[in-house]
């Protein structure tokens, strides 16, 4: 019962902070864009390859758009699709396409086979990534410019810092905190921004969906909460 109590207490207590937020600075203005990967801060040379959109073992999400090509059959080809919350698109012929939890290789292996089976002989496709559209970070909080950002595979919180232009001069550099779902529960973890940045705290690797809030000198009682229930070495929690 007291484990429950205090979940709850902590839900409610970050649905006030981001109310508080809002309520002193307005609702900031939305913004895009797309950061290029940015490697933890001390990892050796090599260490460290950030996937990109060519890469093929990267597993598609719902939102990412891909492209369809079959050779000699124009009236198949698809330009530009967006993947449907349910996982999936629909091709010509074929139907419907389960792409979400699969690689860009298994897609058109997939493709190819009910091709074969229904209409082609030896049908030659491509299936391209064109987008990372699941990849959306909302960086919150004391930083110049907050906003939704899109990002590539490999890019890091100092990425995401990065993308709102950095922290502001009243932004508390060890009360970063990302909120993220994890199989379904809603966690956050706790940075110390200087110490990602000389190498003695992780630099973690974003992940879609991601909230990035930076905290200020003089936030209310409910981050105050929030900050001393969190471990203070980057642990992902429940709240």
């Amino acid at each position: 019962m007291r484990v429950r109590l205090k979940h709850d207490f902590l839900r409610l207590g970050a649905l006030a902070l981001c109310s508080a937020l809002a309520a002193c600075g307005g609702t900031p203005p939305v913004q895009t864009g797309v950061v290029a990967p940015t490697a933890p801060i001390g990892a050796p040379a090599g260490a460290f390859v950030s996937p990109s959109l060519a890469d093929e073992n990267y597993v598609l999400r719902a939102k990412d758009v891909v492209s369809v090509s079959v050779l000699g059959e124009p009236e198949l080809n698809i330009e530009r699709v967006r993947i449907g919350e349910d996982g999936a698109f629909m091709m010509p012929i074929v139907g419907r396409v389960q792409a979400s939890g699969r690689s860009v290789n298994e897609i058109t292996n997939d493709v190819r086979a009910q091709l074969a089976s229904r209409y082609l002989r030896n049908p030659f496709v491509t299936v391209n990534l064109l987008e990372l559209g699941s990849h959306i970070v909302t960086v919150e909080g004391a930083v110049d410019q907050p906003g939704v950002f899109t990002f590539e595979p490999g890019t890091t919180l100092l990425g995401a810092i990065a993308m709102g232009k950095g922290p502001t001069e009243i932004a508390k550099l060890d009360q970063v905190v990302v909120f993220r779902e994890i199989g379904g529960q809603q966690t956050a973890a706790r940075f110390d921004l200087n110490a990602v940045r000389t190498g003695t705290m992780v630099d973690p690797l974003l992940q879609p969906e991601d909230r990035i809030m930076v905290g200020t000198s003089g936030a209310s009682q409910a981050w105050q909460n929030l900050l001393s229930a969190l471990p203070a070495f980057a642990i992902f929690t429940r709240f």
